[in-house]
């Protein structure tokens, strides 16, 4: 197969940015959106074949495949309408979790490879997105359906220069929960504390706190939904973070100097090895 045209589901920051960039490559776009804002705007840009609000309309269409870019609980309700409508056409998201748009992929019949971009900023909606975002970040793919043809898909990624890896859907859940979610949980924690302990202390915060404290300015829709999705990875981690709270309390309680110590050590060590 040989993707030409790709018809986007929902066009907030990561559908427009995928569809922009995808664009610059030659690659036909159609967009469905319920936003009647979004659609204009997406007219504007003179790059769509097709817009429209109604999903009939949409399937009516033709392309090569189906790029669903809704918030997570939005888009396992959309796979769910594909599958009554029988739709037969290679499908592909882009949501932070994999577990439960898997599993309302497979209940719906659909041909389906789930799919996270690794890209994105606090900002949401399509008058923000932009070409080039996702250059240079990693796109996950989780595919299970059997038989279906992932190098097309492969392909398109790394077109618009992406690196493109391969992963079990479960896995990625776990480990997207470490690296990703979990760090926006401290991060809303973070600033909550400040909050609530003195907000007038925010007038004093250098670079350091704001850079942390960047993603907690991300959308609360979006990541409410992420949390929810991917709950018992969450708790999971959420307990292995406070047992290492927990950690630098005792330390810092009995005056360890040497615990201290080697625990930043071994942060920074560990830091230091990211690019």
């Amino acid at each position: 197969m040989i993707i030409k045209h790709i018809a986007f589901a929902g066009l907030g920051l990561i559908g427009g940015s995928l569809a922009l960039s995808f664009a610059e490559k030659g690659i036909k776009l159609t967009a469905y959106d319920k936003d009647q804002d979004t659609l204009a705007d997406a007219v504007s840009t003179g790059l769509f074949e097709h817009v429209t609000d109604d999903l009939d309309t949409l399937l009516s269409l033709d392309f090569d495949m189906l790029y669903i870019c809704l918030p997570v609980k939005t888009a396992c309700v959309f796979a769910a309408e594909l599958g009554k409508k029988g739709f037969k056409k290679p499908v592909t998201d882009a949501g932070s979790t994999k577990t439960d748009i898997t599993e309302a992929a497979e209940k719906a019949g659909l041909i389906f490879c789930g799919g996270h971009p690794i890209a994105g900023k606090e900002l949401s909606g399509f008058e923000n997105a932009k070409a080039g975002l996702f250059n240079g970040a990693y796109h996950i793919l989780t595919p299970t359906c059997p038989g279906f043809d992932i190098e097309p898909f492969i392909e398109i990624h790394e077109a618009i220069g992406m690196k493109v890896k391969v992963m079990d859907h479960k896995k990625h859940d776990l480990t997207f929960g470490l690296v990703s979610h979990l760090p926006h949980i401290t991060a809303f924690s973070m600033v909550q504390t400040v909050s609530a302990v003195d907000i007038d202390a925010l007038e004093y915060t250098g670079a350091g706190f704001k850079d942390f404290s960047r993603i907690a300015a991300s959308d609360p829709r979006m990541w409410t939904e992420i949390f929810l999705d991917n709950n018992k990875n969450m708790v999971t981690l959420i307990d292995s973070y406070i047992a290492e709270m927990q950690r630098w309390k005792k330390a810092i309680v009995e005056s360890d100097e040497k615990e201290i110590f080697e625990m930043i050590e071994h942060a920074a060590t560990i830091r230091r090895t990211l690019s």
